[in-house]
C-alpha cells in the first residue's frame, strides 16, 4: 500500500461521488429552472441559492483536491493541515441540510398535520445542526487533523441524527403518499413519481 492510499484516495474517491452527484442536482435543477411551476418566488429563490451553494462547495472541494494533490504533490506533511476547504464545506453541508429538511418537514406537516412531530423532526434537525456547527468550528480552532479523536462523539451525534432525521421524513412522506393514491391510473402515477423523488 502506498504512501496515500490512506490520505489522498479517499479524498478523490469522495470527490468522484460528489461529482457524480452533483451532476443529477445540475439537471433537476436546470429541469426546475427551465419548466413553468406555479412555485412562489421564496421557493424558486430558496432552490436557485441551494445549487449556488452546492456548486461553490463542489468547486472548494475540486480546489482542495488540488490543493493536497497537486500543489502539495509528495509534501505529506500538509496532509495534517486543516485548509479553508475544510471549514466550509463543513458549514455549506449545515446550512443546505438544515434548509432541506425544514422545507421537507413543512411539506410533511401539509400531508399529515401532525403539528408536534413535525415539530420533533425540527427540533432534531436543528440539534443535529448545531452539532456539525460546533464539529466544524472545533475543527478549524484545532488546526490539526491528528487530534480530531476528540471530535468523533461530536461527529457521530451530527451524522446519526441527521441521518435518522431524513430517514423518518422519507418513509412518513411515503406513507403519506401512498395512502393519497385515489386508484386513477394518472393520479397514481404521479404519487408514484413524487414517492421515488422523496426516496
Amino acid at each position: 500500500m502506498g504512501a496515500f492510499h490512506l490520505t489522498i484516495g479517499p479524498l478523490l474517491l469522495g470527490l468522484s461521488l460528489n461529482l457524480y452527484l452533483y451532476g443529477i442536482v445540475s439537471y433537476q435543477y436546470l429541469s426546475y429552472a427551465t419548466m413553468e411551476f406555479d412555485d412562489p418566488m421564496w421557493l424558486q429563490v430558496l432552490v436557485s441559492l441551494l445549487f449556488v451553494l452546492d456548486t461553490s462547495q463542489t468547486v472548494s472541494e475540486l480546489y482542495g483536491v488540488w490543493f493536497f494533490a497537486v500543489e502539495n504533490y509528495a509534501n505529506p506533511s500538509v496532509l495534517s493541515d486543516i485548509i479553508w476547504v475544510t471549514l466550509f464545506c463543513g458549514l455549506a453541508t449545515v446550512a443546505s441540510t438544515l434548509v432541506v429538511q425544514t422545507f421537507l418537514i413543512n411539506r410533511l406537516y401539509r400531508f399529515t398535520r401532525q403539528f408536534w412531530f413535525c415539530v420533533f423532526l425540527f427540533l432534531a434537525a436543528f440539534a443535529a445542526s448545531i452539532c456539525a456547527l460546533v464539529d466544524c468550528i472545533m475543527a478549524w480552532l484545532l488546526g490539526d487533523i491528528t487530534k480530531f479523536a476528540i471530535l468523533i462523539p461530536l461527529n457521530t451525534a451530527w451524522l446519526c441524527i441527521e441521518a435518522g432525521v431524513d430517514i423518518i421524513i422519507t418513509a412518513v412522506l411515503c406513507k403519506a403518499l401512498w395512502q393519497s393514491r385515489t386508484g386513477l391510473a394518472r393520479t397514481d402515477t404521479v404519487i408514484n413519481r413524487c414517492v421515488r423523488a422523496a426516496i
